[in-house]
């Protein structure tokens, strides 16, 4: 067996050190194009699945001002029913927001409201119920800042009163309403919102 001169094993180091190098130069271009390609998702991983829950919505754009957001077409929702949808949308350019909080009684004043913030956003909820033949019809408007403006969300829903059906309808009813979550319905299209 021979032995290596010095000579012989310098050019097996050197390409050694070559291989590597091509190797790591090649796992660097790779990586670069792999993330150029990989869409960049920000936000936290709730804005990803609402992102995934608002795949289907249809696009509402005012003929006012241009804006627009995604809304779903009807609420997959058995018993309760939109009145008034998609929400109607108002753009005041004001950052003054302010919520006073009341109702149900409360200085005389009908209805309710409430601050709650959902996610990033802070809202103002104003509630108004008056019932009609068995149903409940309950408008409500959702006041927040979006993009340094003022924007107002209306909605009317109908929820009839469980305790005219029989079972299972009544329990069905009573379940939906347990389950059906406006507010989180509500951010969804505000996060949506392009003013």
């Amino acid at each position: 067996m021979k032995k290596l001169s010095q000579k012989g094993f310098s050019v097996i180091i050197l390409t050694v050190v070559i291989i590597l190098v091509i190797i790591g130069v090649g796992i660097v271009v790779c990586k670069q194009e792999w993330i150029s390609k990989t869409p960049v998702v920000t936000g936290n991983p709730t804005s990803i699945q609402i992102l995934d829950e608002t795949a289907n919505w249809e696009t509402f754009v005012s003929v006012d001002n241009g804006a627009t957001f995604l809304y779903p077409e009807n609420l997959s929702t058995s018993y309760i029913r939109p009145q008034e949808w998609p929400p109607e949308l108002l753009i005041i350019d004001d950052t003054e927001f302010s919520c006073e909080e009341g109702g149900l009684g409360i200085d005389g004043r009908p209805g309710m409201t409430m601050q709650k913030q959902i996610n990033n956003i802070i809202y103002c909820i104003n509630s108004v119920s008056e019932g009609a033949a068995g149903t409940f019809y309950t408008n409500y408007t959702y006041t927040f800042i979006k993009d340094l403006k003022l924007v107002k969300l209306s909605l009317v829903l109908a929820y009839p009163q469980c305790e005219n059906y029989n079972d299972p309808q009544k329990t069905e009813c009573e379940e939906e309403r347990q389950i059906f979550d406006l507010d989180i319905l509500i951010n969804h299209i505000a996060e949506s919102m392009q003013l």
